[in-house]
């Protein structure tokens, strides 16, 4: 960590395998909905409406699982190397004991009445899948973050993008079906590719984590359950965890009422969904990385790093920023290729090429709110983040959304996006004054 204090070259070194880790997911829940296009419009719909309501759930376990991540982060910046593993397998515990929640949600969702009737039973047979299945998810989070908090991220590279292959793959064959072999599977076939990449995903970082290298150097094969750190993790974590819960909520709801309003809003708002889950992932992966450089340099007591890592992490997303204007803003017709051959939709490009462009601007913003939240979180200041976020998207932007479906003037979803764009630049001024405050600054072990 000592060299990447002062190099622009190791901090980018450590980020690149983040981003690609970051994009790697992303594209693991992106593929099946953009088969499925394909295949019906109407199980794309279902299955992003399903993959969201999943994801709200799902995220409460996920987001503590990542907090090992700072854990790891600071038993390596401390040099305390033999307890590097601890806080993976506590996390792993944790994941485990999630399939029973998620199993029995699985077995009731078709309760929920959350799909129009028009893809109800469809999109209830996809739920039902992934559902049972969440826990691999918050499981994968758990044995990365041995790998993430130590900066060698490039192993869950390899891991989540072999996974992601395997994915489209069997999206194409399950969702299309094989001449002589079996019949399409439709959605159910796009959940079951899904279900599999990640139980690989899983099972293959489990074995690296406990290969004969990191049980020696780390320790890995010690699996006693701390009840100390295992509560200290959901401790830090919790607040994100609900928080990020009701933010992905937030979201559920916006996408809802766009499906409830009418099919053109329901596709467009899935399709925005699946171009933003495309980008994201630069700042997501900058965020996590941030944070775990940030947490190793808090072990080293050594403030100006950070203030410096910042710096050249903000340089960075500007420039990316900038890169992404070419297809989002200036060649709009490069992402369009994802929707060619699908039937139906031609109408909706203008449509499409706005939500292009406010993507293109809330990437910018929330770049920034992801590092400075990164840095923040590294500290285990989690709550005021978490707080600012849900308060200027649900009064911001779910409030205005819910008026105007209430009373029927839910037409286009431009008005939604201006808010969205609104309360972008005031999340990233408010994070940034709370940066400066450096109530963050402190060990957590």
């Amino acid at each position: 960590m000592q060299n990447c204090k002062h190099s622009v070259r190791e901090v980018l070194k450590f980020t690149i395998p983040m981003v690609l880790t970051s994009l790697s997911a992303s594209l693991m829940f992106n593929v099946d909905r953009m088969v499925l296009a394909h295949y019906s419009v109407d199980s794309m719909n279902a299955a992003a409406l399903a993959g969201n309501f999943v994801a709200m759930i799902s995220y409460i376990v996920i987001s503590i699982a990542q907090i090992a991540t700072v854990f790891v982060g600071q038993y390596n910046g401390l040099g305390e190397y033999k307890k590097i593993g601890w806080p993976s397998w506590q996390m792993v515990y944790l994941g485990l004991l999630s399939f029973l929640a998620f199993v029995l949600l699985a077995m009731i969702c078709h309760h929920f009445g959350i799909f129009p009737e028009y893809y109800r039973e469809d999109g209830t047979k996809y739920l039902r899948i992934i559902m049972a299945f969440a826990g691999l998810q918050s499981i994968s989070a758990a044995l990365s973050s041995f790998f993430v908090g130590r900066g060698e991220s490039f192993i869950v590279i390899a891991v989540v993008f072999t996974a992601n292959i395997l994915n489209f793959l069997l999206n194409i064959c399950l969702i299309f079906g094989i001449d002589g072999f079996f019949a399409p599977l439709g959605i159910v076939g796009a959940a079951i590719a899904t279900v599999v990449s990640e139980m690989i995903s899983a099972l293959v970082l489990f074995c690296m984590f406990l290969n004969k290298t990191n049980r020696k150097l780390y320790n890995t094969h010690d699996n006693k359950f701390r009840k100390k750190l295992f509560f200290d993790c959901i401790k830090i974590g919790l607040p994100l965890s609900f928080g990020k819960t009701l933010s992905l909520l937030a979201w559920f709801v916006i996408l809802s009422l766009f499906n409830y309003a009418s099919k053109d809003l329901a596709t467009i708002e899935s399709f925005a969904v699946n171009v933003w889950v495309i980008f994201i992932f630069f700042a997501d992966g900058c965020g996590r990385a941030i944070s775990s450089m940030s947490a190793n340099l808090i072990g080293e007591n050594n403030l100006p790093a950070i203030k410096k890592l910042l710096k050249l992490f903000l340089g960075i997303n500007f420039i990316m920023c900038i890169i992404f204007s070419i297809p989002l803003v200036f060649y709009q017709d490069s992402m369009l290729w994802f929707m060619d051959g699908v039937e139906g939709v031609a109408h909706l490009y203008t449509e499409f090429r706005f939500i292009f462009v406010s993507i293109w601007m809330l990437l910018f913003t929330d770049g920034i709110f992801y590092l400075i939240c990164g840095i923040l979180n590294s500290g285990g200041d989690t709550k005021f983040p978490v707080y600012l976020e849900l308060a200027t998207l649900w009064l911001g932007c779910v409030v205005p959304t819910a008026i105007l479906y209430a009373t029927g003037n839910l037409t286009t979803i431009r008005i939604t996006y201006l808010l969205l764009m609104a309360t972008g630049v005031i999340n990233s001024l408010v994070i940034y004054w709370r940066y400066k405050k450096l109530k963050w600054f402190t060990r957590l072990i």
